[in-house]
Parts: C-alpha cells; sequence; structure tokens
C-alpha cells in the first residue's frame, strides 16, 4: 500500500450528493446507529476507480481502489464513529484522517451501501412461513465397540421422561467385534423392557439388509451405495461418516438428533451465561476443571433434555427460532460487532438446518493443541484454575462452549447433532476424519440461506475409556495443513433462488472435476490451499501474541516457535506426505491417485443420492412394520 493513502479520494455516480454537514460536526456526531458495510460486487475501472455494486439493491457507487479496500474493514455492525477509530487505527495511512474518514463513510452510507442495523433487525424478526408442526424426531446413538457407554447412556435416557415424545429410536451399531455387537443387542432389548418408546437395533445385518434392498431398487446406482454404506468395502478403515449416513437414510423426512455413545443425556447450563444472542463465528468458550466432580460441584442442570433441547429449534425459520429464544424483540444493540457477511445471506424465512450444543468433559479431539490459543477470557480462567496450563493439557476436563445461543453458518464437531433432514441434506464421507466439517460445508454448499444454530447449553461427555492428555505439544508445523470443505465453501454460490438439487448436481461436478484433474494441477491446487491455511494460520498466531492476554513463558514459546515454523513452512514446496495420517509408506503418485478415484466415488454417490434418499424413506417404513429392527 503506498504511502499517499488517501481515503479523501472518491468518485459517485448519479445525481444524489451527501446533505451536507455544519461546519466542524462529523458526520459521525450525529448518528448512533449500527451499521455495515454491504455486500458488493467490486469492478475495476481503466479510470483507476472502482464501482461497488450492491449484490441486493440497485445501489452502486464509484470509489478510489483504496476506500474499496478500507471497507472490507467494515463488515461487522458498529457505529460509524466505531468504524472510524477501527480504519484509523489499523491503517497506518488513514492515522489524524478522522474527519475525511467520517465524511466518506457518510457519503458510502447515502448511496446505499450500507446496511442498517434497524433493517436488518426487521428482516431476520419477521417470516413469510406460516406456523406449523415440524417434522417428527428420529433419535440415533452411534456406536462401535464401546458396550459400556452405551449401557450409560441408555439408562440416562429413561431418567429423561420425555422419550415418547420422538417419533423412533435406534441403536446404529458399527461394532467390529461381534461379541460386542450381541451385547448391545441385547441391551437395546432391556432398555424396552422398561422405555415407553422402544429403540430399534441397526447392526451388522440391519445394515445389510438396507444395503441389499437400496441396490435392488437402484441397481444403476449400486456404485454409489456401495460408497457410502458397504461395511465390507470399509472394513478397514474408520468408518465414522458411513454410521452417519445410515441415520440420514432412516430418517428422511424427519428430523434426526444423532448423539454420540460416550455422552450422559443430560443438559447442563453455561458457566459462564450471558443474556442476548450472537451472530457469529465466534469460536466456543473454555472452561477449565480438575476433575469430573470439580465439573458436577460447579455446574448446573438446565431443566430439560437435550433431545428436547435440540428439538426446541430446529427446523423453524429464524424468526420463528428467535422467538422460541425468548429474543421476541430483536433491536440493533444485539447486533454489535456481528459478522454482516454472514447477516446478509440469512432472512426470518431462513431454516435452521443444524443444531448444536456444547461440550462438557472430554473434548472429543485427539490432541490439546488448540488450548495454546483460545480466547483471552478462557486464558483468564485457564491461568486461575489449579495447576495452571500444565493441568488443563492433562485432565481433558473442559466446558467448551458458547455463553449464550449463536447462530452461525458453518457446523462443526459436536457431540448431540440436530439435522433437519425434512431438507435435502448431503450424505457423509464414509471413511477418514473431519467428516463432520466436509458434512457442515456441502450443507452450506447446498443450502447458503440456512443457518446453524448452537445453543448455550452443554452434554456431559465423559469417556468410559480414560484418555490422558500430555504436556508434550509440539508447535504448529504449518505443514501438510489441508481442508477440503474450506476447497467446498470456497466454491459455494451465494446467489438466491437455486434449488439445493441443481447445488448439488454442481458439487457432484465439481467433486468429479477434482477426480479427472491432472496429477500437476492437483498438486498445484494442493500447495496452494496449504499456503492459504499457513498465512491464515500465521496472521492467527501473531494476532493471538500480541492480544495482550499474560502467559506463562512456556506457553509463549510455543506460539512464537510455532510462527517461525509456519514462517519457514511457506518457504518450502507442500509435500503431500506432510498430510497427518498419511501412511509412511505411501508415495506422492499413489496419494493422487487414492484422493482422484475417491473424488470419483464421491461424485457417483452425490448424483444418486436424491434418488437414494427417496427410496430409502420406503425401505426404512417396510423394516420398522415388518419388526426386522426389534432388538
Amino acid at each position: 500500500m503506498s504511502d499517499d493513502y488517501n481515503i479523501s479520494y472518491s468518485y459517485q455516480t448519479g445525481t444524489s450528493s451527501p446533505v451536507p454537514q455544519p461546519a466542524g460536526t462529523p458526520v459521525t456526531a450525529i448518528d448512533s446507529h449500527l451499521y455495515a458495510f454491504a455486500e458488493c460486487n467490486r469492478v475495476n475501472i481503466p479510470n483507476g476507480g472502482t464501482l461497488l455494486i450492491h449484490r441486493h439493491s440497485n445501489s452502486q457507487m464509484m470509489v478510489a481502489p483504496e476506500v474499496s479496500m478500507a471497507l472490507h474493514s467494515c463488515r461487522t455492525f458498529r457505529t460509524l464513529a466505531q468504524h472510524v477509530d477501527v480504519l484509523t487505527s489499523t491503517i497506518p495511512q488513514l492515522a489524524g484522517q478522522q474527519a475525511d474518514v467520517a465524511n466518506v463513510l457518510g457519503m458510502v452510507k447515502d448511496a446505499g451501501l450500507m446496511t442498517s442495523g434497524e433493517a436488518m433487525c426487521q428482516r431476520l424478526s419477521h417470516s413469510a412461513t406460516p406456523i406449523t408442526d415440524l417434522p417428527p424426531t428420529r433419535v440415533f446413538i452411534i456406536t462401535c465397540d464401546r458396550t459400556p457407554a452405551v449401557q450409560r447412556l441408555l439408562e440416562s435416557m429413561l431418567h429423561t421422561g420425555s422419550l415418547s415424545r420422538h417419533e423412533q429410536l435406534f441403536l446404529v451399531d458399527d461394532s467390529r467385534d461381534s461379541h460386542n455387537a450381541e451385547i448391545n443387542r441385547e441391551v437395546a432389548a432391556k432398555f424396552n423392557l422398561t422405555s415407553p418408546r422402544n429403540i430399534q437395533y441397526v447392526g451388522a445385518k440391519e445394515q445389510q439388509s438396507l444395503l441389499d434392498a437400496l441396490i435392488a431398487e437402484l441397481p444403476e446406482h449400486e456404485q454409489g451405495i456401495r460408497f457410502l454404506i458397504d461395511r465390507q468395502r470399509w472394513a478397514n478403515h474408520k468408518s465414522y461418516g458411513l454410521a452417519r449416513t445410515v441415520c440420514l437414510l432412516l430418517s428422511v423426512g424427519r428430523r434426526a438428533i444423532v448423539m454420540d455413545d460416550d455422552v450422559i443425556c443430560a443438559a447442563v447450563d453455561s458457566p459462564h451465561k450471558r443474556d442476548g444472542l450472537a451472530f457469529s463465528d465466534t469460536p466456543r468458550e473454555v472452561d477449565f476443571y480438575a476433575s469430573e466432580q470439580d465439573i458436577l460441584s460447579r455446574t448446573a442442570k438446565t431443566g430439560f433434555d437435550p433431545l428436547t433441547g435440540h428439538a426446541q429449534c430446529l427446523g423453524l425459520p429464524m424468526a420463528q427460532a428467535l422467538q422460541k429464544l425468548g429474543m421476541t424483540d430483536l433491536r440493533e444493540h444485539h447486533l454489535q460487532d456481528a459478522n454482516a457477511a454472514y447477516l446478509n445471506h440469512w432472512s426470518g424465512d431462513s431454516p435452521i438446518l443444524v443444531t448444536q450444543s456444547g461440550t462438557l468433559g472430554d473434548p472429543g479431539t485427539s490432541g490439546t493443541h488448540w488450548i495454546y490459543t483460545i480466547a483471552p477470557a478462557s486464558t483468564q480462567r485457564l491461568l486461575a484454575s489449579p495447576g495452571g496450563l500444565d493441568s488443563a493439557l492433562i485432565n481433558r476436563h473442559y466446558w467448551m462452549g458458547q455463553p449464550r445461543p449463536q447462530f452461525t453458518k458453518m457446523a462443526v464437531i459436536s457431540q448431540v447433532t440436530g439435522l433437519d433432514n425434512s431438507h435435502l441434506l448431503p450424505p457423509y464421507f464414509p471413511v477418514f476424519r473431519g467428516e463432520d466439517y466436509l458434512f457442515g460445508a456441502m450443507v452450506e454448499y447446498l443450502h447458503p440461506q440456512a443457518a446453524v444454530l448452537e445453543y448455550d447449553w452443554s452434554v456431559p461427555h465423559f469417556p468410559v475409556d480414560a484418555r490422558q492428555g500430555s504436556t508434550d505439544n509440539k508447535p504448529a508445523t504449518g505443514k501438510g495443513n489441508i481442508n477440503f470443505s474450506k476447497y467446498v465453501t470456497d466454491r459455494t454460490v451465494y446467489e438466491a433462488g437455486i434449488s439445493p438439487v441443481t447445488r448439488l448436481q454442481n458439487l457432484a461436478a465439481l467433486t468429479k472435476a477434482l477426480s479427472e484433474t491432472s496429477k500437476q494441477d492437483l498438486l498445484t491446487i494442493y500447495r496452494t490451499e496449504v499456503a492459504e491455511a499457513q498465512g491464515e494460520q500465521l496472521e492467527n498466531l501473531s494476532a493471538y501474541m500480541k492480544n495482550g492476554a499474560p502467559r506463562p513463558e512456556v506457553w509463549q514459546t510455543y506460539l512464537q516457535q510455532s510462527v517461525e515454523n509456519v514462517s519457514q513452512a511457506m518457504q518450502t514446496v507442500a509435500n503431500l506426505k506432510d498430510i497427518p495420517g498419511i501412511p509412511d509408506s505411501y508415495e506422492e503418485q499413489g496419494i493422487l491417485e487414492e484422493f482422484r478415484a475417491h473424488s470419483s466415488e464421491l461424485a457417483v454417490s452425490l448424483t444418486a443420492w436424491p434418488a437414494i434418499r427417496e427410496a430409502a424413506a420406503a425401505i426404512t417404513r417396510q423394516l420398522l412394520e415388518s419388526g426386522d429392527l426389534t432388538p
């Protein structure tokens, strides 16, 4: 950026001009409302200007390129005065130019390129969707060789008192050990003796019946069906996503609530509850505990169970969800610092397709390196907790959640998840980690006007097998950080009106194109994605080191070494073998061939998915009516 950066240099088209202000009165001094820069297309003009075209109205404005760049920093809801403060404090060339910056922002607002908080509140609070009964809920437990956890969870469910509200309960058993599977079947049968709602058992035999019936009904789609749910096909892999796709197939047209087997069916209030709600992608806050007993003594249950809690807003349009959450009068102060890029895609009719809840206990992640980059408020809690950093890394007893309900765009890991499967949701990738993030990205791709709601309560997550953390966390390397879900969301089309079926076809075509891309071009894509991730990681680490939070020397050293490692990694050519989890025996060409093969089969599955869903609905009905799923 040049030293002659001057935000007051601007162009305008049309006959309108800013309303003149009294001499010496800043534009921002007379307007205390919240505004955010609107979503605009940018067209560079040969004369050196940039034409800003509002994506959702007929407003447009010609500005200098520097103004266009500066407006990127104005995409959160603030007062105009606050926007001036941000711009003049973060862009060195604008220091001391408060008056010029204020006048230009006033011109941008008058040109219709700033969205007001009041208008956004009206948009989110009003829905044309009539109030109707929501689809019934089906509850799923996913398990794999953890029979004590299944028994504990089922026992806790018997104490909820609301199981009869749900249309069906399912135990989807992905156990590889037949002895464990048989015990799970017996546990399910015993549960049915006292439960007001019977649970259906879906083990290897039942999943094979579903597979065979789908292939018999859709022989032309056999390859896609087997890719998604054939247990034999993936016998040598950890098939996290396969079981979740089975849940989707057993709940077509319904709302599904999917539970990991090592949770307890209870809802616990946020220990740091705040009023209001958030429209944001703010990461979960964290608190730290010495033991399970410490958690139980310092937290309190809600007055409802998590199944009822998830069903409360799942499937509602946003305006009705706001009412359910007690937000009967949304005001612009509720949007303070909210991301307008999110809000501009939402309205009161935006459906809540995914619901999430926080975690109380084990985080569910394999490592604890994320602790080094938690937010300042969470950092203060860690440093005030007994044992400090070392104890936090080793004990793995945390609260991870939101202090207030939060509407966001991307689904993340949640031990209990609500899915509105009355809409066209995508399948899960059958194997490997990260299946939940890829699923969230595909939901966003198919439904860019939909929302994800994370509640302000958590579910106890206490694995029956003790998981010990470690203080021997290695600093970030910056290598192999590839995120296919980002590749999908970066290519999401946000123009309204395109049907989910058309979007699914486009997603299948995108995946198919990857399967046909040359190996060299795939390497270039990989290296580009890694470089972008490194740049973002470096920016986040640098900002974190400067946030002013006090940290022990070992913590600061970890961050500094991570910055140095990532900076160094950016200077070297990214290697496919840097990807975590890639076996040492794999060579680059083999990795590319396997990626292309999986991409091709995923494309086939996505193409067939609407037909598979339709057939699965009828087959599920037959399985239930025949009693074939009775344990």
